[in-house]
């Protein structure tokens, strides 16, 4: 079988997937790329799989319908349909997001959260949809290894006393060595021109910050990478 039509009900269909509005209406989303067609197969996300080639098990569709369907501006051989993620228990150590928008950071982030064992993020107020596909891009894969949670992060934090969330604050801080790596812990980053919301920072008892040197900051990406390290 392969699809030749721009009008065919599919393919409409996963050109509407590139709305957020869509995505979320229909709790579906679209991935590209051989390696994250393969990740969310492991993962059990997958629904179906499209090639420019004859593979078997993917429908096959015509260069010039792949162009319609992905994002990406150089031709990709294979997309997927997937299910959005299932919410897990909470993690051991978290990674609160407060209104990060850029997509290459949000991925950035979920790279380094897996990697160093935070394992759910918790999504605030004004951050960038995790389906976006500069965002599935940029994670390589790790969003179908992470739990997400979507909260005002102020109301989570007050309703998980059990855990010891640490804001990032260069002005009233301590540096990140003086902090002891406690079982339930998170890390709270902020948006990338306005950083933490006052009101987010109204419940946040202890502040962190990484010493450096002739600098006044960090890409967010970064500096939640470092600190992710450190607390590991």
């Amino acid at each position: 079988m392969i699809i030749t039509s721009l009008d065919n009900p599919k393919i409409k269909y996963l050109s509407s997937l590139s709305k957020a509005k869509e995505r979320k209406q229909e709790q579906k989303f679209i991935v590209e790329g051989k390696h994250l067609v393969d990740e969310a197969k492991k993962q059990n996300v997958l629904i179906e799989a499209y090639s420019i080639e004859e593979k078997e098990g993917y429908i096959q569709v015509t260069p010039s319908i792949m162009k319609k369907i992905a994002n990406t501006n150089t031709l990709v051989s294979e997309i997927g349909l997937c299910k959005m993620l299932d919410k897990k228990e909470l993690s051991n150590k978290l990674l609160l997001l407060d209104g990060v928008q850029d997509p290459g950071n949000m991925g950035a982030l979920m790279r380094s959260a897996k990697a160093f064992g935070f394992d759910t993020i918790i999504l605030g107020e004004g951050c960038v949809d995790i389906y976006n596909d500069k965002v599935i891009r940029s994670s390589q894969g790790a969003i179908f290894k992470l739990n997400f949670i979507t909260s005002n992060i102020k109301d989570f934090i007050s309703s998980h006393k059990e855990y010891k969330i640490y804001g990032t604050n260069v002005v009233n801080g301590i540096p990140m060595e003086d902090v002891m790596n406690e079982g339930h812990l998170g890390i709270v980053l902020g948006n990338e021109g306005n950083g933490i919301s006052k009101e987010t920072s109204s419940v946040i008892e202890k502040n962190i910050y990484i010493p450096m040197e002739d600098t006044e900051s960090l890409n967010v990406s970064v500096a939640g990478g470092i600190l992710m390290y450190y607390l590991r």
